[in-house]
Formats: structure tokens, sequence, C-alpha cells
């Protein structure tokens, strides 16, 4: 996969879609630890833990070929990131792969009652703890993902805040000195004094929701740190004593 397939992906990919490998990622910790113990209770003569080891495995596998190819709705690796931790120095597809390999020739192997299912058994518990270790920096790596998707949002958001921002502080600038000219006109203006009563009550309903976005509490940083923030209709009222100056004689 390219830099530049890697880039488009990541683009297309939203935070619910991270959501969810975030948690089939998390999963996988889980099921090795599952597997793992289930092999054990086999190599001890429960043979019951052989069909839920292989269940486990089976689900372990699917996930793994999921998070790594993806499939309908989900992506595979997507970030530069994610292509270095599968497939680069830390070669966690390969390690994935080394451990589901030989989970399944021990099963076989104790189930068999094979000679050597005891030294099967003794490399795949040697495996345990450093995969696990690996599969939670795979899902912190999906954290890392989804911590990115919120900041490119929250940066969009913000641009978006400030082009509304500007047009309610033109659009303040024009119903002011449409008032100025209403008033001036005499009893022809009434009528247009009431058009531009309506458009300054539709600016200050614009000038709410700028600043429901721009200033909510749980999203804005600055006001978790106590940084007072200039509401976007206060921001708009600051041009108006310039809209005077600007108004038609």
């Amino acid at each position: 996969m390219t830099n530049e397939q890697i880039t488009t992906q990541r683009s297309e990919v939203s935070g619910q879609t991270i959501g969810e490998l975030i948690n089939l990622s998390g999963r996988q910790r889980m099921l090795s630890q599952r597997i793992v113990l289930h092999v054990l209770l086999a190599s001890h003569g429960d043979m019951n833990a052989l069909a839920i080891t292989r269940e486990c495995l089976a689900t372990f596998a699917a996930t793994h070929r999921v998070l790594v190819n993806g499939n309908d709705h989900l992506p595979g690796v997507f970030s530069e990131a994610l292509q270095q931790l599968y497939y680069g120095t830390r070669k966690a597809d390969e390690r994935v792969q080394r451990f589901i390999a030989l989970t399944d020739e021990t099963v076989a192997r104790v189930e068999a009652n094979d000679g050597m299912a005891r030294e099967h058994v003794d490399a795949l518990v040697a495996q345990a703890t450093p995969l696990l270790e690996l599969l939670q920096d795979i899902t912190l790596a999906y954290q890392n993902e989804m911590r990115g998707i919120e900041a490119a949002t929250q940066r969009r958001q913000a641009a978006i805040a400030e082009q509304l921002s500007s047009i309610s502080m033109q659009a303040n600038i024009v119903a002011l000195n449409a008032r100025i000219s209403a008033a001036r006109a005499g009893s022809y203006g009434r009528e247009f004094a009431v058009i531009t009563t309506v458009l300054a009550d539709i600016i200050k309903e614009m000038d709410s929701l700028i600043y429901s976005v721009v200033d909510r509490d749980g999203d804005d940083p600055s006001s978790r740190r106590g940084t007072p923030r200039t509401p976007a209709h206060h921001v708009a009222q600051s041009a108006r004593p310039r809209a005077t100056e600007r108004a038609v004689p």
C-alpha cells in the first residue's frame, strides 16, 4: 500500500469506525489469554477445553484478518503508524500469525496425546505475555488514531465557526445600515424596517449557534483551563460602531 493510498484511506475513516477497531483490538487481548488458558487446561486432561480453544482461535484469527485486511465496512490498515506497527520493525502481523499457527499445532498435538505436546504448550505459554503487550500496543495505536480524528474534527469546526462569525458580523453591518436608511425614509421605510428587524433576529440566532459550536465546555480545552472566550455575537456587535461610519448619508 502506497503512502498516497494510506492518506486517502485515513481521510475516509470516521471516528465511529475507529471506535469499532478499538473494540476489536481490545477483544484480541482477552481472546489470546483465553486461548492460552484453555490449552493449559486441555494439556492437563480437560478435553472440553479443546473445543473452547478452537472457537476462540477461530474468532481471534478472523478478527486479525479484518484488522489487517478490512472487510465491507472496516478499512484494514489505514495509516502510516498502523502500517509500521503491523509490517515494520514490530512485525505485529507476523507475530500474530505465528501465535495462531503455534496454537493450531499445539491443539492438534494435545488432542493426539503427542509426545511433543508438552514442549509446544510451554512454547505457547512463553509467547503469552509478549503477545499481550503487542496487542495492547495495537489497541493504543487505534486510540491514537481516534485522537487524531477528533483533533482534525475540532479544527474543522473551529474554521467553520470562524467563517460563520465573519458572515454574521457582515450581516449585522448590512442590517444596521438598512435600519438607518429605513429611518431616514420616514413612513416610506416602515415596511422595510420590519424586514430589517426580522433579519436582525435571524442574525442573533446565527450568533447563538456559532457560540454553541465554539464555546462548548465539554469540547473546548480553553474552558477547562478557565480561559474566557469572547462569544461570537459579541465579536459581531463590536463591529457595529464602524457600521455607523459606513452608513449611507
